[in-house]
């Protein structure tokens, strides 16, 4: 029987995506039955792919794609060549290249492995082929050899690790990425080069007949923009194809992109993928004009909104699924992007704060895409504040993606700092991802002149309103319970690098780095301070302050953080 959770995220999906989940469980037990039937199907799709051609002129792409998977596995090669991975702050060594378990699961992951798909994203050989030695080169034969092997249909499996769409996408743009690039900058053996493109040609086949409409948002966006980049560079583009890539890589854009720029998703680490795919449809040359030209705008405001999304320190944004590490700094990618001391992405709902050594992210924005919001988290109203290029009030983070309590904890109100009721959470999850019950923040301040912005949220019956000004390197935050309740609260995260000076029921003063920094509460009380966490990447726990702060009786809490000089 459905539960009530299943069924609101149900009821939610359009016609489309309903289709394709049920394609989708079809695919799955008609596999498993018949493997080599599944596998005869992928591989008559292959032969309608055309092989990729000799053309250079469009290595610029290659260039930008493989900036972002270089980037993140340069330093994993050497290792990666021996067979020892290390993604996720989990290191596995599998003893060789040719001994890699591509369903491998790490004992940190329950339900969810997000290990064993970085593992078959094959992000690690963009660099081995770009610049590595003879050993670098023979392993990725190796894996490619080993793949081929493992990556049976009829595996119970398959559809979550090796054969995942968007494993399979992210394994296109990384290998043919790096593998254009030293195509045309180094002698790279025949056989390899015939393996890597029949293999290529393979993946394309899989993706094309896979794409996932079913999910939508960033995992459409990664199949379109694998296929794109593979076609621009196959020896020629059947005109169907062409048709439909432009129709839906429009779909998408403007289904999912905002007009500000920012992924519907409202995740500063998914935005940076985009980034990547915008680029990709933007330098598509079968697109139509229409669709060139929509994209390049959307480019233009999404790179903008990434920077948005960044911290001083050049890490970005933690709200919804997010961690460092995952993708570049935008400051490594992009041209630099200035500010006024606040400013708003409307259409997402974020709200941006900078003077001196104050700076913070206030998000009055709805939890994501109601079609599916399985990257959102509840933190209505909440902030991310950094003094003198530190961070202060962190988000809780991301720690894992696998169902179970600390999954619920990283999305739930009660972890994060936006005015909250105790026992009442806006959103009701289940699972990894599913999402029953919506809640939606939005910014209500028009007129941002005085350097405030206000924002609300309808918990229920109750509703919740936080005010946020910038005045003199001073953020002053005014919480507001619309009706009287004794389980009022704001729940604020301090990381543990911050050592606490001293504290009574208005102040606590914190120290680090020869940084003193104050947070004061002008309306209300410090009811306690406590222990907590907070994960800033995946699958690591830092200790953080838990300092908790409670209205008077007519439910106002006005309190403020500055550095103390």
């Amino acid at each position: 029987m459905t539960d009530l959770i299943t069924l609101k995220a149900l009821v939610r999906l359009s016609p489309r995506m309903a289709l394709y989940h049920a394609k989708r469980i079809f695919r799955n037990k008609l596999s498993a039955k018949f493997p080599s039937a599944y596998a005869s199907h992928i591989n008559n799709m292959m032969a309608r792919v055309p092989t990729l051609g000799t053309d250079v002129g469009h290595l610029t792409m290659a260039k930008e794609v493989a900036w972002f998977y270089d980037q993140a596995y340069a330093d994993k090669a050497v290792d990666a060549a021996k067979g020892r991975f290390n993604f996720l702050s989990q290191e596995v060594d599998f003893g060789s290249a040719s001994a890699v378990n591509w369903h491998h699961k790490v004992s940190a992951e329950q339900d969810f492995h997000l290990w064993r798909q970085k593992l078959n994203h094959m992000g690690f050989i963009c660099p081995m082929l770009i610049r590595g030695d003879e050993e670098q080169l023979g392993a990725v034969v190796d894996f490619i050899l080993g793949f081929r092997q493992q990556a049976s249909f009829g595996h119970a499996e398959c559809f979550s690790s090796a054969w995942f769409p968007y494993s399979a996408s992210h394994r296109i743009l990384a290998i043919m990425s790096g593998y254009l690039i030293a195509r045309e900058t180094r002698d790279l053996p025949e056989n390899l080069q015939t393996l890597i493109e029949a293999f290529l040609q393979w993946n394309a086949a899989f993706v094309l007949a896979n794409i996932e409409h079913e999910l939508k948002n960033n995992h459409v966006e990664r199949n379109l923009a694998a296929l794109c980049f593979y076609y621009t560079h196959a020896k020629n583009v059947p005109a169907g194809i062409a048709q439909r890539l432009d129709r839906v890589v429009a779909e998408l854009v403007r289904d999912t992109l905002l007009p500000d720029g920012l992924s519907a998703e409202r995740s500063a680490m998914y935005q940076g993928m985009t980034v990547m795919s915008l680029q990709v449809f933007a330098n598509t040359p079968f697109l139509t004009a229409k669709t060139l030209a929509l994209v390049t705008h959307r480019l233009h405001h999404a790179k903008r909104a990434w920077f948005f999304m960044t911290h001083p320190d050049g890490e970005i944004a933690l709200f919804n699924d997010s961690w460092f590490g995952e993708i570049p700094s935008p400051t490594e990618l992009l041209a630099k992007e200035d500010f006024e001391r606040c400013e708003v992405l409307r259409d997402a709902g974020y709200g941006r704060f900078q003077q001196g050594d104050i700076f913070a992210l206030f998000d009055a924005g709805p939890i994501g895409p109601s079609w599916n919001p399985g990257h959102g988290h509840a933190d209505f109203l909440s902030l991310e504040l950094d003094v003198a290029g530190i961070r202060f009030i962190v988000d809780p983070g991301t720690y894992q993606y696998s169902t179970g309590p600390r999954r619920i904890y990283d999305r739930a109100a009660e972890s994060h700092n936006g005015p909250s009721i105790k026992g009442q959470e806006p959103v009701t999850y289940k699972g990894a991802f599913r999402v029953g019950t919506l809640a939606s923040a939005r910014l209500l301040c028009e007129n941002i002149s005085q350097d405030t912005l206000a924002g609300e949220l309808i918990d229920k019956r109750d509703l919740l309103r936080r005010k946020v000004t910038l005045s003199e390197e001073v953020i002053y935050v005014q919480d507001t319970w619309a009706t009287e309740k004794p389980a009022a609260y704001v729940r604020i995260l301090v990381p543990h690098f911050w050592q606490i000076v001293e504290h009574d029921v208005r102040t606590v003063l914190f120290a680090h780095a020869g940084i003193q920094t104050a947070l004061v509460v002008t309306c209300g009380e410090v009811s306690s301070v406590t222990d907590g966490q907070w994960s800033c990447r995946y699958l690591q726990d830092l200790k953080a302050h838990v300092i908790e702060l409670v209205p008077l009786e007519n439910a106002n809490l006005e309190w403020n953080v500055s550095r103390r000089r």
